[in-house]
């Protein structure tokens, strides 16, 4: 979901940073600059610059349509001088919410570049709907993975690039209990409702599984490995969970483990640091995701309750294997002493995400004697992050949450049991629950205690 505000206008999420190792307090250094090297982060060196395609899979088809109206000029706004990258846009909206911009309330895809600073109209076929260049358009279900693997693969084939953003700009949902969600499919970590789409008598949503399917198929039809950055522009899909369902899809992932204010991502400031970063030749997707942290800590560093971080999906592997030492030995410990850890462990709007690098590292100075594989995901975690922010009142954020309820008895079996129908019909497993995994073996023992 995305946190709505009442006194400012609508939009997405990010991250902040503590005082360890690689979390750092952003508060006290200006943009971009990291206080272990002035000269700002270093490149991996076998990654290439651009030309950039920004793919935005804008789904205002909800309360949250004021805010995308205002995303898509902000991007008009920001694409200024010659920059290397190109913006599509799909945009869906909603009768209700905006009347800016014409007031229209179809589907509509738009290109920008540094030649084309207003927004043009283009037509597509996507998902069997005909969206057209001028005058009334199609209306899309933007909860259906179909569209959203329609769309990569438009712009992919129409705007081919070296590097591939894919921006998926919506409410974002967690891992959480039935009695905190008035849908119990939404445990199955969605983003995207589309309000004007009701499938199963519910609106329609992306879970994490239609998200990969809808990316793994575009890619192959396209011939592209995977895309460079995800940035998951919605509240609460920093998780373990989502990053092991998204790691062959994309090199890196930005996202927040917390809930993201209304005026979401300023994407005139992003561009203006992908301005930057192309001058100095390293526009590359490393410095892009860590500037799209480093942005959202400009924009928020006074505003409470932010959080946004840019993790390294190749470094997913190693966090799942210190995991399950971890999850292992858990079920070896006191019950009651690892409830007393759990309640002190930073968790967020729903409580049950917790930041898994805390949750480890109480268990490392709580448990006597500590617990196997502790250590090693601290680390992991902390070698997975290109950049980390949170606000300075979220302290013991790191970048990272899994689902740990701090209830026990909310604990949902829906977490180990793939073997659930979801509204639509479909199936919501997931890849975490596919294998031998010691977590979500430690969360079922967990319930029972």
């Amino acid at each position: 979901m995305k946190k709505i505000s009442i006194l400012v206008l609508i939009i997405i999420v990010l991250f902040t940073a503590c005082s360890k190792g690689i979390f750092l307090n952003f508060e006290k250094h200006p943009r971009g600059e990291n206080p272990f090297d002035p000269m700002g982060p270093t490149n991996p060196d076998d990654e290439n610059a651009g030309p950039w395609l920004f793919m935005v899979y804008l789904d205002a088809a909800n309360n949250l349509e004021a805010a995308g109206v205002a995303d898509l000029n902000e991007m008009a706004a920001g694409i200024t001088g010659a920059l290397d990258i190109k913006i599509v846009v799909l945009l869906d909206r909603v009768d209700g919410f905006s009347t800016a911009d014409g007031d229209w309330k179809d589907t509509r895809l738009f290109y920008i570049d540094k030649d084309n600073t207003t927004p043009v109209r283009k037509a597509a076929l996507i998902n069997g709907v005909n969206i057209t260049a001028s005058g009334a358009s199609g209306e899309l279900n933007m909860g259906d993975q179909n569209t959203l693997k329609d769309f990569i693969k438009y712009c992919i084939t129409t705007y081919p690039a070296q590097k591939y953003l894919l921006d998926i700009w919506n409410h974002g949902g967690g891992w959480r209990s039935p009695e905190e969600e008035e849908d119990l499919n939404n445990i199955r970590k969605p983003i995207c409702w589309d309000d004007e789409s009701t499938v199963g008598g519910q609106h329609d949503t992306l879970f994490m599984n239609e998200v990969q399917q809808a990316i793994k198929d575009a890619l192959n039809a396209t011939g592209v490995p995977r895309l460079d950055i995800i940035y998951m522009d919605a509240c609460l899909m920093q998780m373990i969970e989502v990053c092991y369902e998204m790691q062959d899809q994309c090199q890196y992932l930005v996202a927040s483990e917390e809930t993201v204010p209304g005026n979401g991502g300023d994407y005139v400031d992003i561009l203006a640091r992908f301005k930057d970063i192309q001058s100095q030749g390293k526009h590359t997707p490393y410095r892009f995701a860590y500037e799209i942290v480093a942005s959202y800590r400009n924009q928020y560093y006074s505003t409470g309750d932010t959080t946004l971080s840019a993790v390294d999906m190749s470094k997913v592997g190693g966090l799942i294997s210190a995991l399950n030492t971890f999850g292992q030995d858990l079920k070896t410990k006191n019950p009651s002493t690892l409830e007393t850890i759990r309640n002190k462990t930073k968790d967020f709007t729903y409580p049950d995400q917790a930041d898994l690098y805390h949750f480890a590292q109480l268990c490392l100075t709580d448990v006597p004697g500590g617990v196997a594989g502790a250590s090693e995901v601290t680390t992991a975690i902390a070698n997975m992050m290109v950049k980390e922010y949170h606000h300075n009142d979220l302290g013991n954020c790191h970048g990272m949450s899994i689902y740990f309820p701090k209830d026990k008895s909310k604990t949902d079996s829906f977490y180990w049991n793939n073997n659930i129908t979801l509204y639509d019909g479909s199936n919501g497993d997931l890849d975490f629950d596919n294998f031998d995994n010691k977590w979500v073996q430690f969360i079922q023992w967990w319930k029972d205690q």
